[in-house]
């Protein structure tokens, strides 16, 4: 699976490191009556852990007009998701008897036994915070607006350039376990009419969350997020949403 090498995450991790080391140097001090430099302490931590990367300029340029493909970012729950046309999806994406066929496709990765129940238990959800597990992805079709398919849910809508759209279909299919022939483990029917769950690469525990994979997939595509802080759906929503914003600006 090739990468653009602008969008990786390593040089992020030790951003989240140093945040740490401080958080737990503030403890220790502020228990030790020395209040003043407890509050510089936390802005810096603070600092640390509210930047948000640039845009990938071969991938996502500043001139609108050169970013026409749209993709949705929609929060169903707990999880955030992708909405993408399915005709920008590349022709190496996977075929499969029972794959989804629609004007656009609902794609997330997850857990391979939380994701999929409706009615997951309390320890279905420990293990898929602390325990390395498999995964899947989960592919809906809809031939309806996202905001129509999921009412209520909210939704927000990037565009990325053709290049960037590439960039983040190979994201996307690099996640499929293929059989030998290529296609891809079918492992049960989705939660939707038109859906279906497929064996993923990967293995799930927090922080590698359903959420952070979706900013890993944006990021592919060159849009300034950063993977690492989108563990939950909020944040993912929060970064998305400013992206949306300074595109309205331009």
């Amino acid at each position: 699976m090739y990468l653009h090498p602008d969008v990786t995450m390593k040089n992020h991790y030790p951003l989240q490191r140093v945040s740490a080391a401080l958080t737990s140097l503030h403890a220790r001090r502020c228990n030790n009556g020395m209040a003043p430099r407890c509050a510089a302490v936390l802005l810096l931590s603070a600092f640390l852990m509210s930047g948000c990367l640039s845009p990938v300029a071969e991938l996502y340029p500043d001139d609108p007009e050169k970013r026409q493909v749209p993709v949705h970012i929609v929060k169903v729950g707990w999880h955030a998701g992708l909405v993408v046309e399915s005709e920008h999806l590349g022709e190496e994406f996977p075929e499969h008897e029972d794959m989804p066929r629609a004007e656009r496709l609902k794609i997330g990765w997850g857990d391979d036994k939380y994701y999929p129940d409706p009615d997951a238990s309390f320890w279905l959800l420990l293990r898929a915070a602390f325990w390395p597990s498999r995964s899947v992805l989960h592919v809906v079709g809809m031939d309806v607006p996202a905001d129509s398919y999921f009412p209520g849910a909210e939704v927000v809508t990037l565009h990325v350039s053709e290049e960037g759209m590439a960039q983040m279909s190979e994201f996307i299919t690099g996640f499929f376990r293929l059989d030998d022939d290529g296609s891809p483990h079918f492992q049960e029917w989705g939660r939707y009419g038109n859906s279906a769950f497929y064996k993923a690469r990967g293995r799930y525990y927090l922080p590698k969350t359903s959420n952070m994979w979706t900013a890993r997939a944006l990021r592919s595509a060159g849009v300034p997020v950063t993977p690492v802080y989108g563990v939950t759906a909020g944040n993912v929503m929060r970064q998305a949403r400013r992206a949306a914003s300074r595109d309205e600006s331009e």
